[in-house]
């Protein structure tokens, strides 16, 4: 016999799509997401005061809803908005955030009630939601009945409003500065949609960095109300700048005022500008579209000037400060290669490293470093001498010839550096070579990589073995492994860095993929040998090899214990040096 078969909706189902954010600040979200599609133009967003039992209110003017709106399309779940009324919202054109049909739930993951009321051509329906009573119901979801009314709207009243009580106590209450922050990325820019947050509009304030606000008054420009911030963290503002207005009516998009055009500030740092400048009394010069300034009247020329020297001012200080941090952690990490340069060459790693961190601002700690490093390999090579005669002898010379001479310092930097990149990239294509040879064998791969630590990684190139540590390892294999179990001595390399930090690596055959006895005996080496070291200091195992077995969990290692295969090491080393040398040639 041949039937059919339903789904069935499980009532749980609202309680994991309210689960579906983050934080409750995200959540909240999601509704002014609602009203930005409701074509609102206005959002009021009331928070509790924390350790109370107040609601959370969500009210805006838009279009609301109707009940028949409410019953077929708000509670119809999963429907995409935009297949119903298209990609833009009909009185603003604005584009639809709405998207996968589940939005309407983001309250249940903070409140255990939430209460929806819509206003629409003269009528006020009201929604209620218990997501306790839908839990507990053991019907199918539709099945469930929501308390609703529909009765005659008071003269005026408009929108929609969301409220949110029975908040849930597991959850820290979301606070105003947090969903501020949240929200200014998305709405900060929008003139025809205001959010109020416990009735406090969005602000440039909003954005978390260092804030300045300035007031003066220009001889031909007039008033001039300058507030920006330049945002801390890794995510830049949307739409950064700063918007022109003409009493308090913008004009435009954000602009940078040549800001992104100057050649003292990083473009990333000038991408962090958020703010706006209001001009009074300008509007005469302001095109007929409001789409921009005539860009050559006095007024604006001389409010351009003025407030490009303000920015550039706070993004100095804040780009020393950022700089200045930075540079501490990167002295940090090379300070003992700089110890080991003459002293009357020391200035010149110094100076290399500022035009490292200027040049490379934005970059992580970890690409910086990698420069760095190999930067400072070059200044270690004998054509720097010359260079630093050369500009020692015409530093007594003329102007110009001394300028020339410097000129030639940072040229014969830059291909330095350049050259040794292109040389490890070479060398990396023979080790990988030699990798792929059937007949390799561990002795092979241990003296290709001895003395080419950096392959490993930055962490790595600062350690190197030395005739007492390879003694060690000659008189621990020499005892242990002779006669009959001569076959099974293994390769090992022992190496130390500065910090009195051991590392034991045992080089595998290519072929070979790394087993758990492998590990364990790897293991007793270290046993072994810390007990032939008078130091205490934690040693670390590193294998490599083909790879791991699938058997093997890496979650389950020790941290002390890491497994590589020659492969990916050659591979990660590659795309750095790839990276560096594709930045050099920018």
């Amino acid at each position: 016999m041949t039937d059919t078969a339903h789904f069935s909706v499980d009532t749980r189902l609202t309680r994991l799509l309210g689960e579906t954010y983050r934080s409750s600040e995200l959540a909240l979200k999601e509704l002014v997401d609602n009203s930005w599609d409701a074509d609102a133009r206005n959002v009021w967003i009331s928070l509790p005061t924390p350790l109370t039992n107040e609601a959370i209110v969500v009210r805006d003017d838009g279009t609301g809803m109707t009940a028949r709106e409410m019953r077929n399309e708000y509670l119809n779940i999963a429907s995409d908005k935009r297949t119903r009324t298209g990609e833009r919202t009909p009185l603003y054109n604005r584009k639809v955030k709405g998207r996968k049909g589940i939005g309407k739930f983001a309250g249940l993951m903070i409140a255990s009630r939430m209460q929806v009321a819509g206003v629409a051509r003269g009528r006020r329906c009201t929604l209620l939601i218990d997501k306790k009573t839908l839990i507990e119901n053991q019907n199918d979801l539709e099945a469930v009945p929501l308390p609703f009314s529909d009765e005659p709207a008071r003269d005026g009243e408009v929108g929609t409003t969301t409220i949110l009580t029975d908040l849930d106590d597991r959850l820290n209450f979301p606070t105003p500065d947090r969903l501020r922050e949240v929200l200014i990325h998305e709405y900060g820019r929008e003139d025809s949609f205001r959010v109020f947050v416990n009735d406090v509009p969005l602000s440039v304030q909003d954005v978390p960095g260092t804030t300045t606000q300035v007031s003066t008054a220009l001889p031909t420009a007039g008033t001039v109300s300058l507030h920006f911030t330049v945002a801390e963290g890794k995510r830049p503002p949307r739409l950064p700048g700063i918007i022109l207005k003409i009493d308090g009516k913008a004009v435009g998009k954000p602009m940078l005022f040549g800001l992104d055009e100057d050649e003292e500030i990083p473009a990333k740092l000038a991408r962090r500008v958020y703010g706006e400048v209001d001009l009074s009394g300008l509007e005469e010069y302001v095109t007929a579209d409001w789409g921009g300034m005539i860009e050559n009247s006095k007024a604006f020329q001389e409010a351009r000037t003025y407030i490009s020297a303000v920015v550039k001012d706070g993004l100095r200080a804040t780009h020393a400060r950022e700089m200045s941090l930075q540079k501490a952690r990167l002295q940090k990490q090379v300070q003992q290669r700089l110890q080991q340069l003459p002293e009357h060459r020391r200035q010149y790693a110094q100076e290399a490293l500022n035009r490292i961190l200027r040049r490379f601002y934005g970059e992580s700690d970890e690409r910086i470093a990698t420069i760095a490093d190999v930067a400072l390999d070059a200044l270690e090579h004998d054509i720097y001498w010359a260079v630093l005669e050369r500009i020692g002898a015409s530093s007594r010379s003329d102007v110009g010839s001394f300028a020339a001479s410097l000129e030639q310092f940072g040229l014969v930097e830059l291909s330095t550096i350049g050259v040794q990149a292109a040389r490890r990239r070479q060398f990396l294509d023979y080790l990988d070579q030699l990798i792929q040879k059937p007949e390799t064998l561990e002795k092979d791969t241990h003296k290709a990589l001895e003395t080419n630590l950096w392959v490993f990684g930055r962490k790595y190139s600062m350690m190197s073995s030395n005739a007492t540590l390879r003694n060690i390892i000659e008189s621990y294999c020499d005892t242990t492994f002779k006669g009959s179990r001569a076959a099974k001595r293994p390769d090992l390399l022992l190496s130390q860095d500065y910090g009195d930090t051991y590392l034991l690596i045992e080089f595998k055959r290519p072929s070979h993929s790394i087993t758990r006895d492998d590990i364990a005996q790897a293991e007793k080496y270290r046993d072994d040998l810390s007990a032939r070291l008078s130091s205490t200091t934690r040693m670390e195992i590193m294998m490599v090899g083909k790879g791991r077995t699938v058997t093997i969990d890496t979650n389950n290692l020790l941290n002390s214990i890491h497994i590589h295969s020659y492969a990916s090491i050659i591979s990660t080393s590659r795309s750095e040096l790839d990276w560096l040398i594709a930045s050099l040639s920018r």
